[in-house]
């Protein structure tokens, strides 16, 4: 049992995701995010596939005093209970988003295919720890394992 104890201290017992809304201001570690739109498209058939487009829209603006990477942005993750979907496409700017100025904001919208059968279902938005590793450090030290989502 000693070496249970051992092996296992200061790992984080449990699990926290704190939930926004679509138009909160998320505090990430050197900038502030908004989903500011969650719309789904018409239901594609291609080719036997089919899919129906979601359309995310965000707004991060760089709140520090030096230039940022927020390009992890991209790889934000729409969730349906246990099924996630990634996509590269969308609307940004890559290279504004690999270094954003200082009190500088752009925004992203990303394009996901999912499922139809998820039309107008309530979805979760989940992103990069990266983003905001200085909570998750933060949180870790008190116990917890800790991410961020938006409901949609």
């Amino acid at each position: 049992m000693l070496v249970y104890n051992t092996v296992n201290a200061g790992v984080a017992k449990t699990y926290e995701i704190q939930s926004f809304k679509i138009g909160d201001s998320i505090k990430l570690d050197h900038a502030e995010l908004k989903v500011i739109d969650f719309q789904y498209g018409e239901e594609n058939n291609k080719n036997g596939d089919q899919s129906l487009p979601v359309k995310v829209a965000m707004e991060v603006m760089n709140t520090s005093n030096k230039d940022i990477s927020v390009q992890r942005l991209i790889e934000t993750k729409l969730a349906y209970g246990m099924d996630y979907y990634q996509t590269m496409e969308g609307e940004f700017e890559g290279e504004q988003l690999k270094k954003l100025s200082p009190n500088t904001s752009t925004q992203i919208t990303l394009v996901y295919y999912v499922d139809p059968k998820y039309n107008d279902k309530s979805a979760k938005l989940y992103f990069d720890q990266s983003l905001y590793k200085k909570q998750v450090i933060d949180q870790y030290h008190h116990g917890k394992r800790y991410g961020i989502a938006v409901d949609l």
